[in-house]
């Protein structure tokens, strides 16, 4: 049996990306996780509406997958209005902006939660046409915990 105390825990941490639209173009923020995290959540939240003349998109993935947690989540108000947020926090992605990572089998658990090595979730927004009131925030939540091994 092997006894895991708060000493060997560590809390749940956050990483926070806020993208201002500043015009056309390609907008990128990379999470770094460190070994042995556990992906907790990821949560987008619409702080302002993008105003790109024809489109504004975020994709949140890896270098596995570059959309494979979220794919094409619409910044100009179809999949969020302002103040209203997507979470991966229950295995099922409302709005229908869950990527490869989150419809593993029947769609009610993720993949790609744990990774032994450090690895980088990047999100992506790419806007196209110019604007400058969107204002969107990405959160990645993970635990970096002491990891204690049980054997017989």
């Amino acid at each position: 049996m092997a006894t895991i105390s708060p000493a060997t825990a560590v809390g749940v941490q956050a990483q926070q990306a806020r993208f201002v639209e500043n015009g056309a173009g390609t907008y990128t923020a990379d999470f770094i996780l460190p070994a042995g995290a556990t992906l907790v959540d990821i949560i987008v939240e619409a702080e302002a509406l993008w105003t790109a003349a024809t489109s504004a998109s975020l994709e949140v993935g890896d270098t596995g997958d570059p959309d494979g947690y979220l794919t094409a989540v619409d910044l100009k108000a179809i999949d969020l209005l302002a103040g209203e947020s997507v979470s991966l926090g229950g295995a099922t992605v409302l709005g229908g902006v869950g990527g490869a990572y989150t419809t593993v089998g029947t769609s009610t658990h993720l993949d790609r939660n744990y990774s032994a090595s450090a690895r980088t979730i990047t999100a992506t927004v790419v806007s196209v046409g110019a604007g400058t009131a969107g204002r969107t925030r990405v959160t990645v939540l993970y635990v970096g915990a002491a990891e204690t091994t049980v054997t017989q």
